[in-house]
């Protein structure tokens, strides 16, 4: 326990609208404007807050979107970009405190248990100085929550935003989970959510005030710790170590217009194979199943999966697989609008059992083959180098989809095109 903030030290951070806030930051002219992302998939990815106070939401297609907002910007989406920020972000909240949590691309949870005196603040001058921070230096509004346990550190954050902040200690907390409804509960999801509203269970505070044994015989495990976590008590640890061992891996994309060329469809299948692999490398696994999807315009589809020759992140060894499976699903004469390729039976590399008889220089030929490969695109973009058969890409039409962002489009002083995949990061300003 610290001795300056006792128990009252786990921190939510939660980046305010932060795809649509990073576009936002990146382009000072967009501030105050209603933005979202999602141009390349034809749906709303996110949305600012100007945006959602027009009735914009997460998911609505675009043409619904202009209905209820005709000023809307819409940009595509600049994953990259956001990946950055989502890094400087955390390195930020690192100043804080070395615990840190990376939750998802724009969360994380902290603890600051046992920092107290050096950082020589009350929480609330923490909270703050920790959202004037990120503001001041990256150009994005955050909101924070500081209280007991994660569950409760989420309450907090989300209950003052955008751009503000919640610090729960014990002898509050029945205040907060009494203006709380179940369904907003962390851990809880909709079937869960039912169950209890249907016992006449309204907010968080009524949860509670269940009794232990009958919590554990409704929602069993899981909702008993959430439970515990509402009372104080900590049962979810910080996760401080980057996730090392993953169970499958997909990539999908779904482009525009929608072909029958069955050519196209089939590099459109390569390029997420060899978005798949190159993330299962840079996770350092090997795979040993291989599943393909075709969707069609009107997004039913049908898919198949194979197993692979053996335990492989090499794209060569896939490559025949997706083939065959691709000739088994595709239906000449039927519109394509989306494939998706999906590893399974996952192994860390370095747990690959050994096989007696195989043969080592093959298989160290093309482990070269794709470091190299993997350190070109790193460099210059995802795509540079890439199998023959993606050439095929070039048949599909252009649509207003494939639009770039506009760090692909603004040269530099001196630039003929944009030959390295560096977002271009504007000077910071006020938020």
């Amino acid at each position: 326990m610290d001795p300056i903030y006792h128990d009252c030290t786990i921190l939510h951070v939660d980046a305010d609208g932060f795809f649509a806030g990073v576009e936002q930051a990146l382009n000072p002219a967009l501030r105050g404007r209603p933005v979202v992302t999602g141009a390349e998939r034809g749906i709303i990815a996110a949305a600012s807050y100007e945006a959602k106070a027009a009735g914009v939401r997460r998911g609505l297609q675009l043409h619904e979107a202009k209905a209820l907002c005709p000023e809307l910007v819409v940009l595509p989406s600049d994953y990259e970009a956001y990946s950055l920020y989502s890094q400087r972000l955390f390195a930020i909240l690192r100043r804080f405190t070395p615990n840190v949590e990376e939750y998802s691309i724009d969360e994380a949870f902290a603890d600051l248990g046992g920092c107290g005196q050096a950082l020589g603040l009350p929480l609330e001058a923490v909270a703050a100085r920790l959202r004037e921070t990120v503001a001041g230096e990256m150009g994005l509004t955050v909101s924070v929550g500081i209280s007991l346990t994660k569950t409760l550190a989420k309450l907090c954050s989300k209950f003052r935003k955008p751009n503000g902040q919640t610090i729960l200690k014990r002898e509050h907390v029945p205040l907060l989970l009494g203006r709380t409804p179940v369904a907003k509960v962390w851990g809880l999801g909709p079937a869960s959510a039912a169950k209890l509203q249907a016992l006449g269970v309204a907010s968080a505070l009524d949860y509670t005030r269940l009794d232990e044994s009958a919590v554990r015989k409704l929602l069993h495990k899981p909702g008993h710790e959430t439970w515990s976590e509402l009372h104080g008590r900590r049962v979810f640890r910080l996760e401080l170590e980057p996730k090392l061992r993953y169970d499958s891996m997909m990539k999908g994309h779904t482009f525009s217009p929608p072909s029958d060329d069955a050519r196209l469809v089939f590099a459109e299948a390569v390029r997420n194979l060899t978005a798949a692999f190159a993330k299962l490398r840079r996770h350092r696994h090997v795979a040993k199943e291989i599943g393909l999807c075709l969707r069609l315009k009107d997004y039913t589809g049908q898919g198949a999966a194979a197993t692979l020759p053996r335990l492989t992140a090499h794209d060569g060894d896939a490559v025949p697989l997706v083939r065959t499976l691709f000739d088994r699903l595709f239906a000449p004469g039927q519109l394509y609008r989306s494939t998706l390729v999906w590893l399974g039976g996952l192994v860390p590399e370095h747990q690959r059992q050994l096989d007696l008889f195989e043969d080592t220089p093959a298989r160290q030929e093309p482990s070269k083959l794709d470091l190299a490969v993997d350190r070109i695109n790193s460099r210059y973009g995802q795509g540079t180098v890439a199998p023959a058969a993606m050439l095929d890409l070039r048949l599909k039409a252009w649509h207003p989809r494939d639009e770039k962002p506009e760090r692909f489009r603004t040269l530099l002083k001196g630039e003929s095109a944009r030959h390295l995949a560096i977002p271009r990061l504007t000077l910071t300003n006020p938020v």
